[in-house]
């Protein structure tokens, strides 16, 4: 790839999908931490002003996953003409790339992330009613045999040996838990999963839900994945009460069989438990954080009962 300076790259993108377009400006967005993410101030050729965003996957996602840019333009096609609260997808560009890896090209969606929302309670019902609208989402007749399947990774994460060299002992507890009650049952029916729902991942706009982001980790699985992984999140951020309210709306929305979610929720504790101290934020210590773990840990520990089927839903 010749050496070319960032704004002709991004100029030569743009008129691959739009060859009259001039592109105005670039800037990059900062607290991306798995994709680097430009907007892109661009004049169409009809004279009107159009921002997008650009979308550039890092080392950790291209190697879970090498398809990561095409999956997530192709799960975007998909919720997009469903009507969801989602960027549309603009350009993939995986053909002879213009930068080291396959990128895509997104609508700027308007909003800005807020993790301290004024009604923390009438926030996270809005995030279980799209979460709901997402996992009830009408898939018949497409073809979605490129997603990765979250019972794979599951599988791989939980069928390490003990004595795996760098599972760390907190890993080890909980694979402990997790092994016996492996395979789960399919109580659900698999659904296309956002792969990482939380209050970071949404943007909001006086006080409305007004685009769910960043969908590289999409998979697809059993719903409760996703409710799992936002009831963590939401524990940390606004506390137990918001964090079962949020389930309760979730389930009275898109009625599931929740007897595997504490299952779930200690899946949710492993993939964590080495990235507590990632998590500390200058307002939310360290210490807090691994209180938040352990007692999401013990509550789902007291609801697991034995495996089989017979886990005992939340009350």
């Amino acid at each position: 790839m010749e050496p070319v300076d960032d704004y002709h790259r991004f100029e030569k993108l743009v008129h691959r999908f739009d060859p009259r377009a001039r592109l105005k400006s670039h800037r990059g967005l900062p607290g991306g931490y798995s994709a680097d993410v430009t907007v892109l101030e661009v004049e169409a050729g009809d004279g009107t002003l159009r921002k997008l965003i650009h979308r550039l996957h890092g080392a950790v996602d291209l190697q879970q996953n090498p398809n990561v840019a095409a999956d997530e333009f192709r799960v975007l096609q998909l919720t997009h003409a469903a009507g969801l609260a989602t960027p549309a997808p603009v350009y993939l560009d995986a053909t002879d790339p213009l930068f080291p890896s396959p990128s895509l090209v997104l609508e700027y969606a308007e909003g800005k992330t807020d993790l301290k929302p004024g009604d923390s309670a009438e926030y996270v019902m809005q995030m279980a009613r799209e979460l709901a609208r997402i996992h009830r989402m009408d898939t018949a007749g497409r073809d979605l045999s490129f997603l990765l399947r979250v019972e794979d990774d599951c599988a791989s994460a939980i069928g390490k040996p003990p004595e795996t060299p760098g599972v760390t002992a907190g890993e080890r507890e909980l694979i402990e838990m997790l092994a016996p009650c492996w395979p789960l049952p399919r109580n659900n029916t698999p659904v296309v999963l956002h792969g990482d729902y939380w209050p970071g991942n949404t943007l909001w706009q006086d006080g409305r839900l007004t685009a769910i982001i960043d969908w590289e980790d999409t998979r697809r699985g059993d719903p409760l994945f996703d409710v799992s992984n936002a009831r963590f999140e939401i524990l940390m951020l606004f506390g137990a009460e918001i964090m079962d309210l949020f389930t309760r709306h979730y389930e009275s929305l898109n009625p599931v069989d929740s007897g595997c979610l504490p299952w779930w929720d200690v899946y949710t504790a492993f993939r964590v438990v080495n990235k507590l101290d990632f998590l500390a934020t200058e307002t939310r210590d360290e210490s807090l954080i691994r209180a938040d773990h352990r007692w999401f840990v013990e509550q789902a520990r007291s609801r697991m009962g034995s495996c089989g089927g017979t886990l005992k839903p939340p009350k």
